[in-house]
């Protein structure tokens, strides 16, 4: 690979594409809280009630499942599209271009460089990269805006190239 050689993507994120990235990013926040929810319940059970720790394991169980997990679903959805709805920003175009020397991120509202190594960490995942700048602060790049699978496998190419191995998280591919 030359120096030549880039991805560039432009893009506008998608209400669903958003809220897709949304849910991604809550998730371990999400379980954390479904398990001490599941942990609380089975203590409330089991102090006030005379139930089997089965008994209470499985309702505590099914609680979480058929109630507090829908619930969470669907309340961190809304938050995701209300936030899409109020803030104009989200929606507007991006131009992402990936080289040897790192990502440029470009809006009308100004550019943004970032070389490889201020980059903490990239994650494939079905739609999307995620691309970290640090443990919480992200950004969704949706697969579905590159040109090609070529533009794809060079940007995958350019990730493992410049950022190390310990934090690039790629999917294995079917072939």
């Amino acid at each position: 690979m030359n120096n030549e050689e880039n991805v560039l993507v432009k893009f506008s994120v998608t209400e669903k594409d958003y809220t897709r990235t949304f849910l991604y990013m809550r998730m371990k926040y999400a379980i954390k809280v479904l398990i001490s929810g599941f942990l609380i319940l089975m203590i409330y059970l089991f102090t006030l009630t005379n139930l089997s720790l089965l008994t209470n394991f499985i309702i505590s169980a099914l609680s979480v499942l058929l109630i507090v997990v829908p619930l969470s679903f669907f309340a961190v959805s809304y938050k995701a599209k209300k936030e899409f709805r109020s803030n104009p920003d989200l929606r507007e175009e991006l131009t992402v271009e990936a080289n040897d020397l790192g990502l440029n991120l470009s809006t009308s509202n100004g550019n943004s460089h970032r070389d490889w190594d201020r980059i903490y960490s990239v994650r494939e995942i079905k739609h999307d990269f995620i691309v970290y700048f640090s443990k919480s602060l992200a950004f969704s790049l949706p697969k579905s805006y590159f040109s090609s699978e070529k533009d794809i496998s060079l940007f995958k190419e350019l990730v493992s190239k410049h950022i190390n191995s310990d934090k690039v998280y790629f999917q294995k591919s079917n072939t």
